[in-house]
C-alpha cells in the first residue's frame, strides 16, 4: 500500500482550494474568462473597419481638393492632386492668347489716344500673324484647344477649365465683331462708334487681362456669367 508524502496532500489541498476560490469569484462575478476576450475582438475589428472608413474619407477629400472631376479616374488622379505647378499657370495663361488676338482689333481709338498701351498690341507679337494667316486658322486652333486640352483628363483640371474659359472668352469677343459690324451707318461712321470701340476694348481686354493675372498666380479666375458655364462645360466634355 503507497503512502504519499504529507508535502503532496498540502499541495493538491492548496491547488484545490485556489480552484474553488477561481471557481466561486467566476460564480459572484457572473461571467467567464471566455466571454471577455470576444467584446475586445469585435471591438478591435470595428476599430479598424472604422479606422478604414475613415482612411477613405480622407482619400475621397483628396481627390476633391485636386479635381472634382477625377473621382471616377483613379488612374487620372495622380494629374489633377494638389495646387497647379509654375508649369501649368503659364501653359494655362498662354491659352488667353486667343481672346488677347481677337481684342487687339477693338482698340484703334485706344491705341491712338494711349500710346502707352501698343505694349498690349505687341504682346502676341508674331502668334498674331499665325492667327490671322488663313480664314480657317481660328476654327483650327478652336478645335485644337477643345480636343487636346479641354477634353484631355491626363493634364490638370486648372489648365483645362482656364483653357475652356478661353475660348468661351473668345467667343464673347466674336459676338462683339459682330456687333460692331452690324451697326447702322449713322453710328458707324461717327464719334459714337469711337466711344463703341473703347468701351468694347476695355471689356474685352480687362477681363482677359484679368484672368491671366489670377492664373498666373494659381488661383482660378472667376468672371460672371461664363465661369459656371465653363466648370459645366469641362465636366461634361469627358462624356461628351
Amino acid at each position: 500500500m503507497a503512502v504519499r508524502p504529507c508535502v503532496s496532500d498540502n499541495a493538491a489541498h492548496s491547488s484545490n482550494k485556489g480552484r474553488m476560490a477561481v471557481v466561486h469569484r467566476q460564480q459572484i462575478g457572473g461571467f467567464h474568462p471566455r466571454t471577455v476576450a470576444q467584446p475586445m475582438i469585435k471591438s478591435n475589428s470595428s476599430r479598424s473597419r472604422r479606422g478604414d472608413v475613415q482612411g477613405q474619407q480622407v482619400e475621397t477629400f483628396r481627390v476633391r481638393a485636386g479635381d472634382p472631376d477625377s473621382m471616377d479616374a483613379s488612374s487620372d488622379a495622380a494629374a489633377n492632386q494638389g495646387p497647379p505647378t509654375l508649369f501649368w499657370r503659364v501653359f494655362a495663361a498662354l491659352c488667353y492668347l486667343v481672346p488677347w488676338i481677337d481684342s487687339i482689333s477693338l482698340g484703334r481709338e485706344v491705341y491712338r489716344r494711349f500710346r502707352n498701351l501698343l505694349v498690349l498690341y505687341l504682346v502676341p507679337g508674331p502668334l498674331a500673324k499665325v492667327y490671322f494667316s488663313s480664314q480657317f486658322a481660328p476654327l483650327i486652333i478652336f478645335f485644337v484647344m477643345f480636343l487636346s486640352i479641354v477634353k484631355n483628363k491626363k493634364l490638370h483640371h486648372f489648365v483645362r477649365f482656364n483653357c475652356m474659359q478661353a475660348i468661351m472668352l473668345d467667343i464673347v469677343v466674336m459676338l462683339m465683331h459682330i456687333v460692331k459690324a452690324y451697326l447702322p451707318a449713322e453710328i458707324k461712321w461717327s464719334v459714337i462708334s469711337h466711344f463703341v470701340d473703347m468701351f468694347m476694348w476695355t471689356t474685352c481686354m480687362g477681363t482677359v487681362v484679368y484672368a491671366v493675372f489670377w492664373t498666373l498666380r494659381g488661383y482660378y479666375a472667376d468672371i460672371p456669367f461664363v465661369s459656371e458655364s465653363v466648370y459645366h462645360q469641362v465636366a461634361l466634355s469627358e462624356y461628351a
